[in-house]
């Protein structure tokens, strides 16, 4: 019994690893954004571009994340995904030429979504192997990674470090911790030994309707998060007159919310249900966004933006786990195609807020966002099983 308890705690571990692995190196990338301005000397324009090829690459890699998952395990993909993604965060960091920046970026977004594919995957197993709600706390180990990365290389360029070797010593420790720390991942056997009984549909193409209800209800949600991410500091800035050496702090209580509450996430659906917890959260996501939009206090929009990150912690983590239980296809594409829809989102959502804001203002697509919001909590108390 204690040999099969401390089996079950190295995959946890494992896992949660995985996940952080991804928030570490994505957050990396941030601070590196101005230096890649300022060293070829690019407009916001081109520099929208260039990020977009991050994207894209999330995009075209998708339809062979849950083909790689499946055929070799989530062991080797983590593994071999995220060295290319470090060798890829490497080469942008030389900030040797503009074409090479893309074509990193490119592969830096494919990887991205290849290991979060293999560790939602990988996620979903270990919860039918132990019988218990784990995945919260799994995506809160991508948001402790964010928190990590962000800050590690934000202290190293302050200590003046320049961006190559600060990239190197930040991926030094992040390779360690993925080599040692991942190694309890799944191989494809104990993988496709986890898949339900029943098999998957035969028709080709055939993806069940639930699937892209629940790719639907994440995209609705990544779109709120990316509208956080990308639109806070401009939102404060501009309607709230906060200085904008302050403005990040907005985002920090998005981000700090968002990662307490998704670490203690587990307990909270062993005690709530998953129902209640996805219902409730979506229902205070659109609290938060109605209360930074109405009322024109700071006090008020930092309540309001922690709103958003407490209430959303634990939904995207849900929805994937529940995805899992969807019978007519293969887990591990029905993960891809919740991503897709969901990352489809991040891309998509920011970039409608802006055309909203730019024909009324910033408050309307924030209004708008909350009442997409309300249909994810009306939607998902109608789908989702009560389950303890």
């Amino acid at each position: 019994m204690n040999i099969l308890h401390n089996q079950h705690k190295h995959m946890l571990v494992a896992n949660r690893t995985a996940f952080m692995i991804i928030g570490i190196i994505e957050a990396a990338w941030a601070p590196l954004v101005p230096y890649v301005k300022n060293a070829f000397a690019i407009d916001e324009g081109t520099l929208g571009l260039l990020m977009l090829c991050s994207g894209l690459g999330s995009i075209c890699a998708l339809p062979f994340a849950g083909l790689s998952v499946s055929r070799f395990g989530a062991k080797k993909v983590v593994h071999v995904s995220g060295l290319l993604m470090v060798a890829a965060l490497l080469a942008i960091s030389l900030l040797a030429d503009l074409w090479l920046t893309g074509c990193m970026l490119l592969v830096f977004g494919a990887c991205t979504i290849t290991i979060d594919v293999a560790a939602n995957v990988n996620g979903i197993a270990i919860e039918r192997k132990t019988g218990r709600h784990l995945m919260s706390g799994f995506h809160g180990g991508y948001s402790l990674g964010t928190l990590i990365g962000a800050g590690a290389m934000s202290v190293l360029f302050t200590l003046g470090i320049a961006p190559l070797w600060s990239v190197v010593l930040c991926m030094t420790f992040t390779m360690a911790a993925m080599v040692f720390g991942c190694r309890d991942l799944l191989p494809s056997e104990e993988l496709k030994a986890e898949e339900p009984v029943e098999k998957p549909s035969t028709k080709r193409l055939y993806v069940p309707p639930m699937v892209i209800v629940v790719g639907l209800l994440c995209f609705i949600m990544y779109a709120s998060e990316g509208a956080v991410m990308g639109w806070a500091a401009i939102f404060v800035s501009e309607e709230r007159g906060v200085d904008m050496a302050q403005a990040g702090f907005f985002y920090t209580a998005f981000a700090v919310m968002m990662t307490v509450v998704r670490l203690s996430g587990d307990t909270i659906i062993d005690r709530l249900g998953r129902k209640n917890v996805v219902a409730i959260g979506a229902a205070l996501v659109s609290l938060g966004f109605v209360l930074v939009v109405t009322v024109n206090h700071v006090m008020a929009t930092i309540v309001g933006f922690a709103l958003v990150g407490m209430g959303a912690a634990n939904i995207v983590p849900q929805l994937v786990s529940f995805a899992g239980s969807i019978k007519g296809m293969e887990v591990s594409a029905i993960i891809s195609v919740v991503n897709a829809l969901g990352y489809s989102g991040i891309l998509l959502g920011p970039v409608a807020i802006g055309f909203v804001a730019k024909h009324y203002e910033l408050g309307t697509s924030f209004a708008g966002i909350a009442a997409f919001c309300m249909v994810v909590a009306l939607v998902s108390w109608r789908i989702l099983r009560p389950q303890r």
